[in-house]
């Protein structure tokens, strides 16, 4: 849960800074969806890198890729801020 939450954050708040904060929800409510219906049975190897919602909690991928996410998101704050909404 910890990782997902942290994952989640990062992608929607990302999107924020890209997109801005009303449609940032979308991609990571888009990506979690397909994951869910797309995933392969087996867990692990590939799939853990871009199903990284579904995979158990000790994969290392699935960590690796949402605290990429969430630090990314870190970054892309800093440099950018949040996208303004417009008038």
């Amino acid at each position: 849960m910890v990782r997902n939450t942290l994952g989640a954050t990062g992608v929607a708040t990302g999107s924020a800074a890209l997109i801005g904060a009303r449609q940032s929800r979308l991609p990571m409510t888009v990506h979690g969806g397909a994951v869910h219906l797309a995933a392969p049975r087996t867990l692990g190897g590939a799939a853990a890198v871009w199903a990284w919602p579904i995979q158990p909690g000790p994969q290392g991928a699935a960590w690796a890729v949402a605290v990429a996410a969430y630090a990314a998101r870190g970054a892309l704050l800093v440099v950018r801020g949040a996208r303004p909404e417009p008038v």
